[in-house]
């Protein structure tokens, strides 16, 4: 018998293997397909997780202001903006507490919301996290995997920086322009937007020195030009702001920020008055996020009148002083016209060192210096400090300790943004202001709106340069 023909056996040997073959490739082509498919789906749920978490973390961000309250809207606020999202094409979203942390570093540590509620001063960072959500595979599960998981987490918040919310206008000459950043006066002394170092202001009642409206409220939540919301410059708003002398108001300076007019009674002038231990009443302040200063005496005018002449310089009540100042437009409308307050009470007036409109400060003058600061000559009595000012100095003539709450040092110091009021535009909360600078005043008696004007008696104590910058943002 003859053998079988070599190729014919060859060919039975190979039926079937095309099968097995195209088994093998068909589990590889699906797996592919299942990867490209599969992860495709899982990049769209992914990007629309993400998106959800920095929706929510941008909007919980927005309500931190260091406060417990402040604290449960931002968790209010991540929860209901996240749950306006969908994933997975339909599916809602929803996240709870335990999906919000809090932070003073966008880089944590993290804390969750009962710890920042405890604990909430510095607390200006949120992080949103959606949760682990898992998804159903297509054609990955040929290759026996059958789910696949995401999630999205995202990082908001701002870097506080120590601005008071409240904006004064620069001070304007004769044909109404704000003075410029340093100028050198006739006495060689500085000025700064017209502001002279050591000078008691009220600045409730510049009149022609400043604007029609001296006192703004500046929206510490809305940085220009993003959108603003007119409740954000409101006293309800603001109050937590002032308690704690921090917000972010500005970007860069000079730059621009929303303010608001009308300044009343009530939470801002016991938002400003924590700084002499007062709370209680209308105050929105808690001592442990907004203390006392360490020194909360009274530096004002004999009977708490500015309107007569200096008997004694610096007394344990210290008097007012009368000097010619030429940069006054109109005579008999602030005070008296040149009698501006207690000076000295925080800052000495420095020297310039330059030319207008870029001086800097110098060196500080002497008592010495006197008579040709302020002519005629104040009478001394003896009772001003060498070496330090009166704030400073620890004797009981100018030093008062607070009681129960301890005190922290210059928390009588406001930080406040020097607006260029002549170009002020628009109305109500969202006036668009330009910003000069930052001024340093320090208060020398509590904030007093009951009468009119107001009052919010200051002393003019330099600018902050540079101005720590800071806005709303995503980190990661």
């Amino acid at each position: 018998m003859r053998s079988p023909i070599p190729s014919l056996v060859n060919k039975r040997k190979q039926k079937g293997a095309v099968a097995i073959i195209f088994g093998l490739t068909a589990v590889v082509l699906l797996s592919m397909g299942g990867l490209v498919l599969d992860m495709g789906h899982l990049y769209i749920v992914k990007a629309e997780l993400q998106n959800a978490a920095d929706a929510a973390a941008l909007a919980g961000a927005r309500r931190l202001d260091e406060t417990a309250a402040g604290i449960t809207n931002a968790r209010n606020d991540a929860i209901t903006i996240a749950a306006l999202n969908n994933y997975n094409f339909a599916t809602p979203l929803t996240i709870t507490a335990a999906n919000t942390e809090f932070s003073a570093n966008p880089a944590g540590p993290w804390v969750s919301y009962a710890t920042a509620f405890a604990s909430p001063a510095g607390m200006t960072f949120v992080k949103v996290d959606t949760g682990a959500r898992t998804l159903d595979t297509y054609l990955m599960s040929v290759a026996q995997i059958y789910t696949v998981t995401t999630f999205g987490a995202a990082v908001a918040g701002r870097f506080v920086n120590n601005v008071t919310p409240i904006g004064v206008c620069a001070i304007k000459d004769a044909a109404g322009v704000s003075r410029p950043k340093g100028e050198a006066l006739p006495t060689g002394e500085l000025a700064q937007f017209g502001f002279r170092r050591g000078v008691s202001y009220n600045i409730f009642n510049l009149g022609p020195l400043g604007g029609s409206s001296d006192t703004y409220l500046l929206d510490p939540v809305d940085a220009y030009p993003n959108p603003c919301t007119p409740a954000n410059s409101s006293a309800n708003t603001t109050a937590p702001f002032i308690c704690n002398g921090a917000s972010a108001i500005l970007t860069t300076t000079p730059g621009t920020v929303y303010g608001n007019t009308g300044i009343s009674a009530g939470k801002i002038e016991a938002a400003l008055n924590s700084r002499f231990n007062t709370f209680g009443g209308a105050s929105v302040c808690i001592p442990a996020q907004a203390p006392p200063d360490v020194n909360v005496k009274n530096f004002a005018c004999t009977g708490g009148s500015c309107a007569s002449p200096a008997v004694d310089w610096m007394a344990p009540t210290p008097t007012v002083q009368t000097m010619a100042d030429p940069r006054m437009p109109i005579a008999g409308t602030i005070s008296g016209a040149d009698k501006y307050g207690v000076l000295w009470s925080y800052s000495r007036a420095v020297r310039a060192v330059g030319a207008t409109p870029n001086a800097t400060p110098g060196a500080a003058f002497d008592t010495t210096d006197w008579a040709t600061l302020y002519p005629p000559a104040p009478a001394s009595n003896g009772n001003f400090p060498a070496t330090v000012s009166p704030y400073l100095d620890s004797a009981a003539a100018h030093f008062t300790a607070p009681t129960v709450n301890p005190g922290v040092l210059n928390r009588r110091v406001l930080n406040m943004a020097i607006a260029n009021c002549p170009a002020i535009t628009g109305s109500g909360g969202c006036q668009v202001m330009p910003i000069l600078g930052i001024g340093r005043f320090f208060m020398q008696v509590p904030a007093d709106f009951s009468g009119s004007p107001k009052k919010l008696e200051v002393e003019f104590a330099g600018l902050i340069e540079p101005v720590p910058v800071s806005e709303i943002k995503l980190y990661k």
